[in-house]
């Protein structure tokens, strides 16, 4: 049966249609995905020792009033940066002005006696020039005289004393700092050298770690350590340890650690948690990821590595060590290469990508 001209005419358009439209639909590719990465940066697996600890300042100061007496105010809290010289305390200073006032009145008193025994010797000695005193009365004039200019020293000493006492009323910081404690509060009677705010110095940061009896036998001072921010494998710095303390803690039965952070990042915050890792020569060569880049395929740990043409293929890894802060592989990666560390559940083989958001 022959179709109509007009009709034919149709069913070809509409077959041209159908094909055009299959053939830009096979030949608009998938958008590449976004995918955060990690690059393989195989170093030494630490083989002395490894654990959590904080950063602490090197430099701590336990401030406190050279005097005692009640406190009256405080003017900072934890946590408070302060610059030095700035007023942190402030004791009752009544007693203390009443003993400068008292110290004033003698000062005043001794010279008043110094100006009449240096008016006596002066008499004595011109009654002696001119025959009508002795010479014992003339050294009686002149011991008075001395004794008043030494009386006047003391009590110039003491009025020194009183006011600096007075002065010792008003704590301040000694160097800039933050507060990490306190020790007193206001309306508390506190003694002279009582800690009443603790500063710690900024300029100078280290990580402290409790390290046990089997891993501290093998540290040793210089000792390089890799110190890290808990969570942020790629917020680290290179640190050396400067010391050991020789005896160990009675309540953990641990030993003190501290390691001299050079230039650490300023994410490196006083208080922050950190993973310190000992890497010796001759250990093994791993490298080291974040745990969310682990992808479980039945009980074979594998993780998403992006090649040269940025498609995401499985690879099989061998793990070392597991932990909620990281993953450490021994096998099946190489340097350089690039590992997908977000949404691994949500990626199939060959799937491209478009790697962002790089950690060094």
């Amino acid at each position: 049966m022959r179709l109509p001209s007009g009709l034919l005419l149709s069913a070809c358009i509409a077959c041209l249609c159908l094909s055009g439209c299959s053939q830009e639909e096979t030949a608009a590719p998938s958008a590449p995905r976004p995918a955060r990465v990690v690059v393989v940066t195989p170093h030494k697996l630490a083989l002395v020792a490894q654990g959590a600890g904080r950063i602490r300042s090197r430099y701590v100061s336990a401030v406190g009033f050279e005097v005692g007496g009640r406190m009256l105010s405080r003017q900072v809290d934890m946590g408070a940066i302060v610059k030095k010289g700035q007023k942190l305390a402030e004791l009752s200073a009544v007693d203390y002005q009443n003993k400068v006032t008292a110290a004033e009145a003698d000062v005043d008193a001794a010279k008043a006696a110094l100006a009449q025994a240096s008016a006596q010797e002066e008499r004595f000695r011109i009654l002696l020039g001119k025959g009508f005193a002795t010479h014992s009365q003339y050294d009686e004039a002149l011991k008075s005289l001395q004794s008043a200019r030494a009386q006047v020293q003391a009590t110039e000493a003491n009025l020194r004393i009183a006011r600096n006492q007075l002065s010792y009323t008003q704590l301040t910081a000694t160097d800039d700092g933050v507060v990490t404690a306190t020790g007193a509060d206001p309306g508390q009677v506190v003694a002279a050298g009582q800690m009443v705010v603790e500063v710690s110095g900024n300029d100078a940061r280290e990580a402290v770690f409790a390290v046990a009896t089997s891993d501290v036998t093998r540290a040793k001072l210089g000792m390089a350590v890799n110190v890290s921010l808990q969570g942020r494998l790629d917020i680290a710095v290179t640190g050396t340890i400067r010391e050991i303390s020789p005896e160990a803690d009675s309540a953990t039965g641990t030993y003190q650690v501290k390691v001299a952070l050079a230039s650490p990042p300023s994410e490196m915050r006083l208080g922050a948690v950190v993973i310190g890792r000992v890497e010796s020569d001759g250990g093994q060569e791993v490298a080291t990821l974040p745990p969310s880049a682990l992808l479980q395929s039945g009980d074979r740990p594998q993780v998403w590595v992006v090649g040269q043409d940025d498609k995401v293929q499985r690879r099989e890894v061998k793990l070392v060590e597991f932990d909620a802060n990281s993953i450490v592989v021994s096998h099946g990666l190489s340097a350089g290469e690039k590992v997908v560390t977000a949404g691994v559940n949500s990626l199939a083989d060959g799937d491209l990508v478009n790697p962002e958001s790089e950690v060094k």
